[in-house]
């Protein structure tokens, strides 16, 4: 007979499950969509590109567009071929000269101009009904709700079967996987269909083209041109192989680009589609398979980066339900603060592929300009900043868990107000708001590590903090920069005030932590004394020099370049938000597993001032080589280029993280203030970077441009990881156990 406690944890279980199986088939179906639209544009666009250069064959010779004969039956087909049009609209000038389907918005319409050898002179318009590409993915995502429910019956078979708690670890991966492989083949699936769409569409145009020879008794040595017209086809479609007509077994005319893998894996006829267009008339068509295979290879890894997102925070809520009976009530509190802060995280997270851009966008319409936007950046930090002291001064004061749900809920607010159409002063007062509400969190989570860790187990409990915010970092730009596309910047900001009310509630599965003694002093005065404790470190030349040469400058790269200039650069290059959101995917991936080895590494070393060192050198490396991202004639090279150079930057915040704080314990070891003071004056003092990073950046790009700008940066870096090699004296680290 099960106990009330675990029918408990079984439906807390059966919740997450649904939750986590739910987050994936939204995530998938969003990007199924975005892929099954973009190959339906890329089909119309294929057929219209075609209709383009017959007609500007012929305007080319100098026939004006409103004489040419026959119009109709070149448009026509495009129509007939694709029930995925709804309008198509054919202009000389101003001046109508066809229209299929009632008017769009302009918004709708995909123009396409009509040149001839001096000028542009006509366009042709194009709209296509969204409507009807979503209802088709959503016709296919359909049956993945009975899986959801089949695979919800095996977790909780899997669960009623077995008394170990593992097993809800067990179960979950399980499902979570199958579910993901099966959205992952559902997406293979809506691709082949598209794939083979777009072949019959396309057949039909080149039937309709050919429709003399094929369906009457015109020879073919009676028409000229036909594999040049095949051609041109072929060469705005860059991802067919071959295109083939046949009169019966009669071969009429053929183009082919010579493709060896092309071909040889058309053979065996997965890339090879066949349309009968009339009696005799038959059109054969195979796709380029290192184009096809390169496209959905790129589909598959969006898709595995979104699951890996996912997993990152469903995992981190199913382990609470496998827990031994017998944990100790600390580590039992310590393992519920890592959803909670990764939680809070993703909150601020899933808006950062898309904030830049929005504050962007709200200097422009306030007439400041977009220079503007950096200053608008920084005052989430400068809210972090400044809220550090006092909230490290109310945890001592009140209940520790009242402070975490304070800092919540202001996070939550800020997130909610970006949500409304608003004006200036509400989204800067929400970001002001965003950023207090977090350094509540930040210092709430922090002192409940402090207080449920011990000597034994203190290192990994700081470990949370890195490994939630990078893990929650990781799973906001992929999951954002996606949803983005779907919802708008509206609605992410609306599911980030979402996530901060379902933390709220979660927070009060931590206890009630009570004041150990009464507060001596007002909030003032406590404040004064820490400002005075600072004031004193700051008369300690290691302390100085450590957080001058590295501290700030790696905060200020972390909201500068990181935050700030990469998403802006990016989005300037028409790179999209998804991809975007990957690029800083990359930097906080490598920040989580270089943070994780290298305390083991400092340990060995017996110093913290090789790894702060090598970190500025790295830091000035990466900044080189965004340099030369930016001059990039293709966005392809670009995003390469910026992946690379935030892997590396990601690489030197990870060597610098973990041992900054104890290098400045240790060179600061006979003043008289605590480890503790220390440590938190350090991490307020280097808050200055986060606060400066964004306008230095910024007011940098505006004067120098991109290229000198970062050029400027990398040379700072590797002069202030110089000048502290030579002046830091050696100092033994000290292992704090």
């Amino acid at each position: 007979m099960r106990s009330v406690k675990d029918n408990i944890r079984l439906t807390f279980g059966v919740a997450i499950v649904t939750m986590s199986l739910l987050l994936v088939l939204v995530v998938g179906y969003a990007q199924a969509l975005k892929s099954y639209r973009q190959l339906s544009t890329d089909t119309v666009l294929a057929q219209t590109e075609a209709a383009r250069l017959g007609i500007e064959q012929i305007l080319n010779s100098g026939v004006p567009l409103s004489e040419i004969a026959g119009l109709n039956l070149v448009l026509q087909p495009i129509v007939e071929s694709d029930s995925l049009v709804i309008s198509l609209v054919l202009l000389d000038g101003e001046k109508e000269l066809y229209r299929f389907g009632p008017q769009q918005d302009s918004a709708n319409y995909t123009a396409i101009p009509l040149n001839n050898k001096f000028t542009q002179i006509g366009t042709l318009k194009v709209a296509l009904s969204q409507q009807k590409v979503e209802a088709a993915v959503t016709d296919s995502f359909q049956p993945m709700l009975w899986l959801i429910a089949l695979l919800l019956l095996i977790f909780v078979g899997s669960v009623l079967n077995s008394r170990q708690r593992t097993v809800y670890l067990t179960s979950f991966s399980m499902v979570f996987f199958a579910m993901a492989v099966s959205v992952m083949m559902l997406v293979g699936g809506l691709y082949r269909d598209g794939l083979q769409s777009k072949a019959i569409s396309l057949a039909d145009i080149v039937s309709h083209r050919l429709a003399p020879v094929l369906e009457y008794n015109v020879g073919q040595d009676m028409i000229t041109g036909i594999d040049g017209m095949l051609d041109n086809f072929r060469q705005v479609n860059p991802e067919l192989a071959t295109i083939s007509v046949y009169k019966g077994n009669l071969l009429v005319a053929n183009s082919h680009d010579g493709n060896t893998m092309g071909q040889m894996l058309s053979d065996t006829g997965g890339l090879d589609y066949t349309h009968q267009t009339s009696e005799l008339g038959e059109v054969r068509l195979s796709y380029q398979a290192s184009m096809v295979l390169t496209q959905l290879a790129r589909v598959l890894k969006n898709f595995a980066i979104l699951f890996f997102a996912c997993g990152l925070v469903c995992f981190a809520f199913i382990r609470l339900l496998s827990g031994e009976p017998n944990q100790s009530r600390s580590d039992l509190v310590l393992e519920r603060l890592k959803p909670l802060f990764l939680g809070a995280v993703l909150m601020e997270s899933l808006m950062a592929p898309i904030m830049p851009q929005f504050l962007v966008s709200v200097a422009e319409s306030s007439g400041l300009g977009a220079s503007a936007s950096s200053v608008f950046f920084t005052l989430y930090f400068v809210g972090f900043a400044l809220t550090l002291l006092p909230a490290a001064r109310l945890i001592e004061m009140y209940d520790i868990r009242r402070v975490l749900l304070l800092g919540i809920s202001l996070s939550a607010v800020g997130c909610a107000l970006l949500s409304f159409e608003s004006g200036l002063v509400s989204v800067l007062a929400a970001r002001l708001i965003s950023g207090m509400g977090q350094a509540l969190i930040f210092i709430s989570v922090q002192g409940y590590i402090f207080r449920f860790s011990s000597k034994k187990n203190k290192t990994q409990a700081a470990g949370i903090i890195v490994f939630c915010f990078n893990a929650g970092f990781i799973a906001g730009a992929a999951i954002g920069a996606l949803l983005a596309n779907y919802f708008g910047d509206t609605g992410i900001f609306t599911l980030a005030a979402c996530i901060g009310l379902v933390m709220s509630l979660f927070s009060l599965v931590l206890p009630s932590m009570k004041v150990r003694k009464a507060s001596v002093g007002s909030l003032r005065e406590n404040v004064s004394a820490m400002m005075a404790d600072s004031w004193r470190l700051m008369k300690i030349p290691a302390f100085v020099r450590t957080m001058l040469l590295v501290g700030i400058p790696t905060k200020a790269a972390l909201t500068g370049i990181v935050s700030f200039a990469v998403p802006l650069m990016l989005a300037e290059q028409g790179i999209s938000k998804e991809i975007i959101g990957q690029v800083l995917m990359s930097y906080a991936a490598v920040v989580l597993f270089v943070s994780h080895k290298v305390g083991p590494w400092v340990d060995k070393l017996g110093s913290s001032k090789t790894a702060l060192g090598l970190g500025n050198f790295l830091a000035g490396l990466a900044l080189v080589v965004l340099a030369i991202a930016v001059i990039m004639p293709e966005k392809w090279l670009v995003v390469i280029l910026m992946t690379a150079a935030m892997m590396l930057m990601g690489f030197s915040h990870g060597l610098i993280n973990a041992p900054v704080v104890t290098h400045v314990v240790v060179g600061t070891a006979h003043s008289q203030e605590s480890d503790s003071v220390v440590a938190a004056t350090y991490r307020f003092l280097e808050r200055f970077g986060h606060v400066s990073g964004s306008i230095v950046v910024g007011q940098l790009l505006l004067w120098l441009g991109a290229e000198q700008a970062l050029l400027a940066l990398a040379v700072f870096f590797v002069c202030a990881g110089v000048l502290f090699a030579i002046f830091d004296r050696s100092m033994a680290k000290a292992v704090r156990a």
